[in-house]
């Protein structure tokens, strides 16, 4: 008779479940939501412009005039829901000077777009937003990139000093060219799996010819073998201080390789001299030996962190959410706009533990310091983005889209 030890021992055990991190907890707490869409429901319009004036300004009474930047407390005329400036007698709103200037949506479904799209963990695309609150699918997108430039320009920035973890990511490049009508993964044959040829051992030349040498290895010339639109991602985290508080501060570079060069400019660019850089064991961080105050490396062949603690789990974190933005969600978004995207997903990254609430607040108080958009006003006319950021330098890149004047055929 079979024992019940023996039973246990000889029944497959379940693949372990992840333990629950504090993001979870929170999530699952009360005080992560404390906003939603029935607070906007419940605004007038009046009150959606002293909400935006909150925000932006910190008064609904007080506030810089977006003309000559005299701060007093100016006229308001609650027909118009604008300002007049008590010194040089211009009008203007609370979207005046921002990314949000010129605006035709009222200002209560912005607010309910935005706040659908910063709820998201790995973003939402325009088209459900579209679906969801009856926009044209040109106004909701350029929306969201005008979030996005705001989140690159005001968000990306500043130096930050204390232990950083630092990892670079294929991004783009799918080489579809060579998958295309190719049969991917495992097949349905039973002989087993096939040995790579590179593994092989050199055939015997006939009697006669001439001999050959080795085979190539498997990753030589493999420059010349990258599609032309790869891009490599650097992402740096910060570690916070409090024990199990994980990364407080995400900046991101965009990279044609990770080189030397590269890797060294956008650590130089965001990190102090005082900084602590943990990364894995690619050679080209070996230069931060003699810029920063000290540089741990891991090998992940081998471990995924050191009994010392030495890791970079926090970079391969958002390496997950932006991989899965891109590919899950956004569905490959071009290399002109990888920077825009990465950036949105740094946010997210840093704002996983903000309730509802403060997570719309921290993202129009962001946005709204930037200024009036650089790359989205007129782009439904024409006008785009001629470039793209890279840590090499920025460089012409061209849209993907149809060419200027072609109409869309819808099917019948």
């Amino acid at each position: 008779m079979m024992t019940i030890a023996a039973a246990t021992a000889d029944t497959p055990k379940l693949f372990p479940i992840r333990s629950r991190t504090g993001t979870a907890a929170f999530h699952l707490s009360t005080e992560a939501v404390d906003w939603s869409y029935e607070d906007i429901d419940a605004m007038t319009p009046v009150d959606a412009v002293m909400f935006m004036a909150q925000v932006r300004w910190g008064s609904t009474t007080e506030m810089p005039c977006p003309h000559c930047n005299t701060v007093a407390r100016h006229y308001w005329t609650i027909n118009q829901r604008r300002w007049k400036c008590a010194c040089c007698g211009k009008r203007f709103s609370v979207t005046s000077g921002t990314v949000f200037a010129d605006r035709k949506l009222p200002l209560t479904k912005i607010l309910k777009i935005i706040f659908s799209w910063a709820n998201g963990a790995s973003g939402k695309p325009a088209l459900q937003l579209r679906r969801d609150w009856k926009v044209s699918y040109p106004t909701v997108f350029t929306l969201l990139h005008k979030l996005r430039e705001g989140l690159l320009r005001g968000f990306n920035t500043g130096m930050l000093c204390g232990v950083h973890e630092m990892d670079g990511m294929d991004i783009n490049g799918r080489r579809h060219r060579e998958k295309r009508n190719r049969p991917q993964g495992g097949g349905t044959k039973k002989d087993g799996p096939k040995i790579p040829t590179h593994l092989l051992k050199p055939r015997v030349p006939p009697e006669g010819a001439e001999v050959q040498g080795p085979p190539v290895p498997p990753k030589f010339d493999k420059k010349k073998r990258q599609p032309a639109d790869r891009r490599i991602l650097l992402v740096m985290r910060q570690r916070g201080v409090a024990k199990k508080q994980g990364g407080v501060a995400t900046r991101i570079a965009v990279a044609l390789q990770e080189t030397k060069q590269s890797v060294t400019a956008m650590a130089t660019r965001f990190a102090s001299t005082e900084s602590h850089i943990m990364s894995d064991e690619d050679p080209s961080y070996a230069a931060f030996e003699r810029l920063f105050a000290e540089h741990l490396t891991v090998c992940h062949s081998k471990e995924f962190s050191t009994p010392e603690g030495t890791n970079n789990n926090l970079a391969e974190s958002f390496n997950w959410r932006m991989r899965r933005g891109a590919e899950g969600i956004y569905l490959s978004p071009s290399c002109k706009y990888t920077a825009d995207y990465a950036a949105e997903m740094a946010w997210r990254e840093d704002a996983r533990r903000m309730s509802t609430g403060a997570r719309l607040r921290g993202l129009l108080s962001t946005v709204l310091q930037v200024g009036l958009s650089l790359w989205w006003r007129g782009y439904t006319h024409g006008r785009h983005r001629t470039y793209e950021f890279l840590v090499e330098g920025d460089q012409p890149a061209k849209g993907r889209g149809r060419p200027k004047g072609a109409r869309q055929k819808l099917p019948r």
